[in-house]
Order: structure tokens, then C-alpha cells, then sequence
């Protein structure tokens, strides 16, 4: 495979049955990347710990010069056109089914000079004794919108399509590195093998990240028993759906 499928957000059909056979695909510019840049400015503002290791306390660990920390929810975000993008939902109601939710939301931290990770899953698999789960439709995505443009040097992440089947030549095969324009976002399969590599650049590379997944379905993987995983202003849980309604409030 050359690359990562890549579509716009009036293809959300196809981009669903590419999902379903690679385990990743691309949305290509769904956002103007002008907005995308505001956005970044807007968080790092908000959240000035994410820059200043001694000021961040809720974090967790991915590696070394990586950490997942929550983002507080508020008008600014509200009104980025990240969420609820409609394309967005339709592509995530037809993979996940109409009454998904969010599970977490908050940036995922590549420091400059971090080191590559070593390869993972980021869990979602429900009977992991059974081996059921490889022809299972997916429980969980991970959608990450960059807030900088991802480019070979800074941070990028590898994927091998088609291992969220735990299919043995896929997970030899060399992977997929595509680079993501800001503005655009990946969307991946929580069962898919990836790793993030190495941050060559003297940026940090934050993006943001969504967990959705089946309404039954709760990431017991990627947090700490003190980790918020999805917050919120108080202003701003009122006009929240019930996609957020594991929301706490801040």
C-alpha cells in the first residue's frame, strides 16, 4: 500500500469502507487550516501547562517526550468548527452506529527531540482470549486533528493498514507515513498497530484527540485513576449533546 486513502467531507461513504478494510484513513482538509492555526493559539493560551512540563499535573505518559493531558472544553472550542462537524458525525454514526459517544477528549503532546515509540495498538478489543475481536466491526476510532501541519521531521505517526484484522503479512509489511496538511485529520481503528516517530524537529507537535466509541464502550487503557479524560466549562455543558455526556464539569 503507497498510502493512506485520503477523502473529503462529502465522501463519507467511502471513507467508511476504507476505514473498515486499511483501519485508518485521512480526511482531507475538513477544516480551513487559517482556523486550525487560530485554534492552536487558542488552546496553548488556555492551557499554557501543555508547553511547561514543571506547571502540567494531569498528564499521562506515552512514551518518552509524549503525553496524552485533557483540554477544557469551552466557547472558543465550541465554536472552532471541531466539533460536531457534520461530516465528521455522519463518518463516525456509520462506523460506530447512530447513538455513539465520546470518551475522551484533549491533545496528545510530541515534544521537540521525543524519541519514536514503540509499536502499539491503543487498545479496543473486547475479547482479547477469544481472537473474535479481528472480525469484529470496530468498538472504538481515535480521531486526531493536528494542530500543526505533521511533516516527516516532526513527529509523525506510522500505521500498518490492515493489522486491526490481526492480519499476520499486514503487521510485517513496511508501514504507512503520511504526512497530515493542517486542516486535515486522521481517523483510526483503536485495534490498528501504529507508532508515533521520532519529533527531529525544534517544535513540539500538539494535536487534539478525540475517543469515540459504541455506547457500551469505555477506555480502560490509556488513563490513569486520576486522569480526567473529558472536561468541560460549566457555561459550556449545557450545550453539549449527549455524545458528551460523560463530560465532568471544571
Amino acid at each position: 500500500m503507497s498510502g493512506i486513502a485520503r477523502f473529503g467531507p462529502d465522501e463519507t461513504g467511502p471513507a467508511a469502507k476504507a476505514l473498515g478494510r486499511d483501519g485508518v484513513v485521512l480526511l482531507d482538509r475538513f477544516w480551513p487550516s487559517a482556523d486550525i492555526a487560530s485554534l492552536h493559539d487558542a488552546v496553548l493560551a488556555r492551557h499554557p501547562e501543555l508547553t511547561d512540563a514543571a506547571l502540567l499535573r494531569d498528564r499521562f505518559e506515552l512514551g518518552d517526550g509524549r503525553f496524552s493531558a485533557p483540554v477544557t472544553i469551552g466557547a472558543t472550542l465550541r465554536g472552532s468548527g471541531v466539533f460536531d462537524h457534520p461530516a465528521v458525525e455522519a463518518l463516525l454514526a456509520s462506523v460506530l452506529g447512530e447513538d455513539f459517544v465520546y470518551d475522551a477528549f484533549g491533545t496528545v503532546m510530541a515534544q521537540a527531540g521525543c524519541p519514536a515509540q514503540r509499536r502499539h495498538r491503543d487498545g479496543g478489543l473486547l475479547f482479547p482470549e477469544t481472537g473474535v475481536d479481528r472480525v469484529l466491526p470496530p468498538a472504538a476510532l481515535t480521531l486526531f486533528v493536528p494542530l500543526v501541519a505533521v511533516t516527516s521531521d516532526n513527529a509523525p505517526t506510522a500505521f500498518w493498514p490492515g493489522s486491526h484484522r490481526f492480519d499476520k503479512p499486514a503487521a510485517k509489511a513496511d508501514p504507512v507515513v503520511p504526512e497530515v496538511p493542517l486542516g486535515s485529520a486522521l481517523l483510526w481503528d483503536y485495534r490498528i498497530l501504529h507508532r508515533g516517530l521520532a519529533n527531529d524537529s525544534e517544535r513540539h507537535r500538539p494535536a487534539l484527540y478525540f475517543s469515540a466509541g459504541r455506547p457500551f464502550w469505555f477506555d480502560h487503557k490509556n488513563f490513569g485513576r486520576d486522569n480526567r479524560r473529558l472536561i468541560a466549562e460549566v457555561e459550556t455543558m449545557a450545550e453539549l449533546g449527549k455524545r458528551y455526556a460523560r463530560a465532568e464539569p471544571v
